[in-house]
């Protein structure tokens, strides 16, 4: 969960290769990291980036929503190796 106001960021660089509404993800951006490894975040209010574009790390990529299936404000998160979803804890900065 989020405060509305807050924005997603990418967890590592990369590539946008999906940036619109998909069923059950909502507002969904995800993310080419090269080697078969991708990141989705989704149920976003708002997309900042668009396909082709290349993102830093940590650079905003949307804003926090409840587009998908979710009822509260936050981010799906999810990353994936060669499609098998990975423990997304791995990939996360504590704050």
């Amino acid at each position: 969960q989020a405060n509305p106001d807050s924005y997603a960021k990418a967890v590592f660089s990369g590539e946008v290769v999906f940036a619109e509404w998909f069923k059950g993800y909502g507002q969904l951006v995800i993310l080419n990291h090269g080697g078969g490894y991708h990141t989705l975040y989704g149920s976003l209010s708002e997309i900042f980036t668009k396909v082709g574009d290349h993102v830093k790390s940590q650079q905003v990529i949307g804003k926090v929503g409840n587009s998908g299936i979710v009822n509260s404000y936050g981010v799906y998160f999810e990353v994936r190796y060669k499609g098998k979803p990975l423990d997304p804890m791995q990939w996360l900065v504590k704050r």
